[in-house]
C-alpha cells in the first residue's frame, strides 16, 4: 500500500482556503477575459466586413463611418453578454460544439437585429452586405475561440491554482475508472473501501476502510468525495455522509445507469424522493426525414459522375452485376433490401462457411482484412467507402437514413444479445458513430455502445457532426476493409 501524504490539522483549513480564493481568483479573470475576447472578435468581425465592403465597391479612399464602429461594438457587447446569459461564461461546466454553435448563432443574430435597430438614426445607411458578412465572420470567429478557450481555462488553472483533493469510496473498476477521468482537474490520493470487491491491482493507494471515512476525510483535507459503490453496499457510507464531516466537502454519487443515461434527463420529485426521469429513446423530428431527402438527392446528383464511373469500373473488373443486392435488418425488425456496389466475386456468400476461421472480427460480425473474395476494382471501392455510394437510393426511398446504425444481417441479429437490440430502434444509417469511430477496428460491442449512444441522444446537431466527420473518416481509410 502506497502511503498518502497526511496533512495535519492545521494545514487543512488554510489550504482550503487558499485553494477556493486562488480558484474564484481564475474563474472570475477567466469570465472577464473570454467576455472581452467575445467582445473583440464579433467587433472586429463588423468592421472587417465594413471594410471588405468598401474594397469591393472600389471607396477606399472614404472615411471609416464613425456610426458603424459604434454598431459594431454595440454588437459585441451585446453578444458577449447574451453568451453569458446563457452559461457560456460558466467556464467550468463544459458544453457539447453544436449547444456551443446554437447559442453563439442566437447570440449574435439577436446583436445583430439589437445594433441595427440602435442606428437607425444613423447617418449613414447600413449595408446589407456587411451585416451578412459580420454576421458570418463573427460566428466562425466566435466558433473557433470557444472551442479553444476551454483548454486555455485548464491550462491556467493547472498552473496557478492548488488542484482540489478527491478521495473515490469504491476501489471496484467504476471507481478506477473514475480516479482516472478526475485526475487532471483533482488529487485523488486514492480509494477508501472495505475490500470486499477489489478487482485486480489498483493504481492508486487503498487508503482505509468505510468505516474510517470520516477521519480520511479530515485528516487528509478531502475536498471533493465521489461515491462508486454499488446500491447494495451504500447504506455505511450514506450514514457517514448523514452525520457530517465538520468541513466543507462536496460528495457525488455515482448512480448505476450508466451508459443507459441519455444527455437530457429530468430531475423532479415524487413527494420526498428524487428520482431521474428520460427517454430511452430519443424523439426523431421531421427534419431529420427532409434533411434526408434534400441532402440525399443533392448528393447523387452531384455524386453521379462518380457513381456512373463506379459502376462501369465494376462491370468491366468481373463478370457478375453492378449492384449487390443484399437482406438487412432495419428500424424495429423491419427487413428491407439494400444496395451496395459489388465488391466481391460472385458467389462471396457461400464461401463465408470456409473462410469462417480468418474472421477477425468479434461478435456476429464477419470481416477479413485480406478477404480473398474482394475484386481489384473493388478493394479501391471499399477503401474510399465508394461501394456505399448506391445506398442514398435507400435513403430516398425510406428504407435508411444519412446518419445511423448500420444496418445488421438478419443472421447476426439472430446471435444478439437482448441488450444488443436496443440498437434497431433507429433508422439504420449509411454513417455513423461507429464510422467515424474506427469502423472495423471498433469491437462489436463498443459498436453497439456507439449505437446505443446515438438511439438515446438523437439530435440535428449530431447528425450533422457525424456528416462533418465523416468526411475525414473516408479519406483516412482508417478501418476500412
Amino acid at each position: 500500500m502506497i502511503p498518502a501524504r497526511v496533512l495535519v490539522a492545521d494545514e487543512i483549513e488554510p489550504r482550503q482556503r487558499s485553494s477556493l480564493q486562488g480558484q474564484r481568483t481564475v474563474v472570475a479573470a477567466s469570465v472577464a477575459i473570454l467576455m472581452l475576447v467575445d467582445v473583440a472578435i464579433v467587433s472586429a468581425a463588423f468592421f472587417v466586413a465594413y471594410v471588405a465592403r468598401l474594397r469591393l465597391a472600389d471607396v477606399t479612399a472614404a472615411p471609416i463611418s464613425g456610426d458603424y464602429l459604434e454598431m459594431s461594438q454595440t454588437v459585441g457587447l451585446v453578444s458577449a453578454v447574451l453568451l453569458a446569459l446563457q452559461g457560456l461564461a460558466d467556464v467550468e461546466r463544459g458544453r457539447s460544439w453544436p449547444t456551443r454553435l446554437r447559442a453563439i448563432t442566437s447570440a449574435v443574430s439577436t446583436a445583430t437585429v439589437i445594433g441595427v435597430l440602435l442606428s437607425f438614426e444613423a447617418d449613414e445607411p447600413i449595408s446589407r452586405a456587411s451585416l451578412a458578412i459580420g454576421w458570418s465572420l463573427a460566428i466562425v470567429g466566435l466558433a473557433g475561440w470557444r472551442t479553444i478557450a476551454p483548454a486555455f481555462y485548464l491550462t491556467v488553472r493547472r498552473h496557478l491554482v492548488t488542484r482540489p483533493r478527491a478521495v473515490v469510496v469504491g476501489a471496484n473498476a467504476l471507481g478506477q475508472e473514475v480516479a482516472g477521468e478526475l485526475a487532471q482537474r483533482f488529487e485523488v490520493i486514492g480509494y477508501v473501501d472495505n475490500g470486499s470487491d477489489l478487482d485486480g491491482a489498483l493504481d492508486r493507494p487503498l487508503i482505509s476502510a468505510i468505516a474510517d471515512l470520516e477521519s480520511i476525510v479530515r485528516s487528509q483535507g478531502v475536498d471533493e468525495l465521489i461515491v462508486a459503490l454499488p446500491a447494495d453496499r451504500r447504506e455505511q457510507v450514506t450514514r457517514i455522509i448523514a452525520r457530517g464531516f465538520g468541513r466543507s466537502v462536496n460528495v457525488k454519487v455515482l448512480q448505476e445507469f450508466g451508459e443507459h443515461l441519455p444527455r437530457q434527463v429530468e430531475l423532479g420529485r415524487f413527494g420526498a424522493r428524487p428520482y431521474i426521469g428520460y427517454a430511452p429513446v430519443a424523439r426523431v423530428t421531421w427534419v431529420k426525414r427532409a434533411l434526408d431527402l434534400c441532402l440525399g438527392t443533392l448528393a447523387v446528383v452531384v455524386l453521379s459522375p462518380v457513381i456512373v464511373g463506379a459502376a462501369i469500373a465494376v462491370k468491366l473488373d468481373s463478370p457478375g452485376p453492378v449492384f449487390y443486392r443484399q437482406r438487412r435488418v432495419g428500424r424495429d425488425s423491419k427487413e428491407f433490401e439494400m444496395l451496395k456496389f459489388r465488391s466481391m466475386c460472385t458467389g462471396a456468400d457461400a464461401m463465408v462457411s470456409v473462410l469462417s476461421e480468418k474472421n477477425e472480427a468479434s461478435g456476429p460480425l464477419f470481416k477479413i482484412r485480406k478477404d480473398p473474395r474482394i475484386t481489384r476494382v473493388g478493394r479501391f471501392l471499399r477503401r474510399f467507402s465508394l461501394d456505399e455510394l448506391p445506398q442514398l437510393f435507400n435513403v430516398l426511398r425510406g428504407d435508411m437514413s444519412l446518419v445511423g446504425p448500420r444496418p445488421p444481417l438478419p443472421a447476426e441479429v439472430d446471435k444478439y444479445e437482448e441488450w444488443q437490440l436496443g440498437r434497431l430502434q433507429a433508422m439504420p444509417g449509411m454513417t455513423g458513430l461507429w464510422q467515424v469511430s474506427g469502423r472495423s477496428e471498433v469491437p462489436f460491442k463498443d459498436m453497439v455502445r456507439l449505437d446505443l449512444h446515438y438511439v438515446r441522444n438523437w439530435s440535428v446537431g449530431l447528425d450533422l457532426e457525424i456528416m462533418l466527420r465523416t468526411v475525414p473518416a473516408v479519406l483516412s481509410n482508417h478501418g476500412a476493409y
